[in-house]
């Protein structure tokens, strides 16, 4: 599915993390996190990660092992962005 950032809405956090205090460095880390949405039910999260056009194949890998590992996941699904 590809959408409009502006037509995705707010999203409801970020996969990843950023480790580093370095400016530079932890900038470079942030580009490489995804924005996520989510839904809940009994089983679970149900997850739609947001693939702008600066990001990897690996950094939707990286959005979806963090997301597996810090959240109970259902499904993710990767929208990707239109631009503009």
């Amino acid at each position: 599915m590809n959408v409009r950032i502006k037509d995705w809405g707010m999203p409801d956090g970020i996969a990843g993390s950023i480790i580093s205090d370095d400016p530079v460095i932890a900038t470079k880390e942030a580009n490489k996190i995804l924005f996520y949405r989510m839904g809940l039910s009994i089983r679970g999260g149900y997850f739609e990660l947001l693939k702008e056009s600066h990001h990897t194949d690996e950094d939707v890998k990286n959005a979806e092992k963090w997301l597996r590992k810090n959240h109970d996941v259902v499904s993710i699904k990767v929208v990707k962005e239109l631009g503009y």
